[in-house]
């Protein structure tokens, strides 16, 4: 047995806590200003623009927070929006579904308030027109957001809480948003909205990785059902064997268990990631039924606004 024990290092440590996020999310920000004052001239558009997306955002960002979501921030992509990132191992439907709907909704309850106001409240002409352009952007962008294409926040909503993510269906779901946007791209020549497809696209074959690799997992009877401190050191190796047999970006270590490899920080993290993230179906058939009235509700009173605004201008 002691034989045994030598013959495998411990497993590869856990990195230090990360650092706050933030500065990451204020210089994404940077650039994204950057980036947008080169094709947006209007300095008062610009502002309404970036106030939505940092509206919209810091909804997704206060339920993430509220529900105990780690290593948080907001980061910009110049051209194409923003997203939160945080992780948390255990998840549920019903927490999702509020951290999805908290980035639209406020948006779209503040436009409409603000259209209110211009419509029966005396306002000088040139504030109204402000207030009027902005409440139409909130109401509209936010209630595009929700449209059921991935990733969109509507997307993600139907994937997460509707479909299962895993099962044939929420692949195929995945692959027709991916094929959707880039219709669109081609037929607007907005060649930089491409980069959401690609992403989509690699993210599947990942899965298809990572689905394999969690098979092989199941079929050698390690216990994943533990934190990463919790994982026995013989079962980080045996995970990380099966990584080398799988896995093409790991197919050159060496697969010694007596010393690291240069690689060995990506194979850690890797390992964390596999171990099992509960996904809580806490959402009854009458709370989704509810989820599913909101969300048709906002979609269909954003398409009657659209059209009442375009009517308004023929």
């Amino acid at each position: 047995m002691a034989a045994m024990e030598a013959s495998f290092l411990p497993k590869y440590p856990s990195p230090a806590p990360k650092s706050s996020p933030w500065l990451s999310s204020v210089i994404s920000l940077v650039a994204y200003l950057l980036v947008a004052s080169l094709f947006i001239r209007d300095i008062k558009v610009a502002v309404i623009l970036i106030f939505i997306l940092l509206l919209h955002e810091l909804g997704h960002y206060l339920a993430m927070r509220h529900y105990r979501y780690h290593e948080t921030g907001i980061f910009f992509i110049p051209l194409l929006g923003a997203f939160v990132s945080g992780s948390k191992r255990t998840l549920s439907q019903q927490e999702s579904a509020t951290i999805i709907l908290a980035g639209p909704l406020p948006g779209m309850l503040l436009g409409t308030l603000l259209l209110l106001l211009t419509r029966n409240v005396p306002l000088d002409l040139s504030i109204a027109s402000v207030l009027n352009w902005s409440g139409a952007a909130l109401l509209l962008l936010n209630g595009f957001n929700l449209l059921p294409i991935y990733p969109l926040d509507g997307g993600q909503l139907l994937h997460r809480v509707f479909l299962d993510e895993e099962s044939l269906l929420g692949r195929i779901f995945v692959l027709f948003s991916a094929l959707l946007l880039t219709w669109l791209a081609l037929q607007l020549k907005f060649y930089a909205l491409l980069l959401f497809p690609l992403l989509l696209l690699w993210r599947t074959r990942k899965d298809k990785t990572l689905k394999k690799i969690e098979e092989r997992i199941a079929a050698a009877g390690i216990d994943t059902d533990v934190d990463y401190e919790q994982l026995p050191d013989q079962d980080y190796w045996k995970i990380r064997a099966i990584l080398i047999e799988v896995h093409p970006r790991f197919a050159s270590l060496n697969p010694a268990t007596n010393e690291y490899d240069s690689k060995e920080a990506s194979v850690q993290s890797l390992i964390a990631s596999l171990l099992d993230r509960k996904l809580i179906m806490d959402l009854t058939i009458a709370k989704k039924l509810m989820i599913a009235t909101l969300w048709i509700a906002a979609l269909a009173f954003t398409a009657l606004f659209g059209l009442l605004t375009l009517k308004g201008l023929s």
